[in-house]
């Protein structure tokens, strides 16, 4: 037997005894085994396309699934849009949202906001849907519009595309800034 021999017995003898003793720490943390879901993601990743060609990108920070639902509760939500060239349209921000697996249609809630990082448009509100095939977002609650030059439009609800190009807003209220030069009281 060589010296080496009782070192690797020894070395190994320990690591199985360690495997037997329970460990205090929970494999999963308390919260996630009181959640009544099947599966949490850490990191949600997905693609959503269209014809082949990357409509939306969505990102979450932490993605509960139920197996027998077609949706999924996400946190720390950002779906970015895409045109069919690649370029960036607009961005999405939300607290949470639900993404339905079989439609790639979502509800964002909490501090939505979506912006247009081109034209500086940004859209606020507390709750935005988005239909995938039509294309469409919109929200039946109070919702804020700031232009890049300022102003700002006020609603009761709002329908656009993922691309901020065709903005309807209902019931709209209209803030322009302050022209140069005035003290800017009206």
């Amino acid at each position: 037997m060589s010296v080496r021999t009782p070192l690797i017995l020894a070395t190994l003898s320990l690591a199985l005894g360690a495997c037997g003793e329970e460990s205090e720490a929970p494999l999963v943390a308390e919260e996630i085994l009181r959640l009544e879901t099947d599966q949490v993601v850490l990191g949600l990743e997905h693609y959503m396309t269209t014809d082949g060609v990357r409509r939306a990108h969505l990102l979450a920070d932490t993605a509960f699934f139920l197996q027998d639902e077609n949706s999924v509760d996400l946190r720390s939500v950002q779906l970015t849009f895409y045109e069919t060239s690649g370029s960036v349209t607009s961005i999405l921000t939300a607290e949470t949202g639900t993404y339905d697996w079989e439609t790639g249609d979502m509800v964002a809630r909490g501090n939505v906001v979506v912006l247009d990082p081109e034209e500086g448009r940004r859209i606020e509100t507390s709750v935005m849907h988005y239909a995938r095939e039509r294309d469409r977002i919109w929200s039946d609650q109070a919702t804020t519009m700031h232009e890049p030059d300022g102003t700002v439009v006020e609603g009761t609800a709002f329908e656009s595309d993922a691309s901020l190009d065709q903005v309807d807003l209902t019931s709209g209220r209209l803030r322009r800034p302050p022209a140069e030069g005035s003290s800017g009281e009206r």
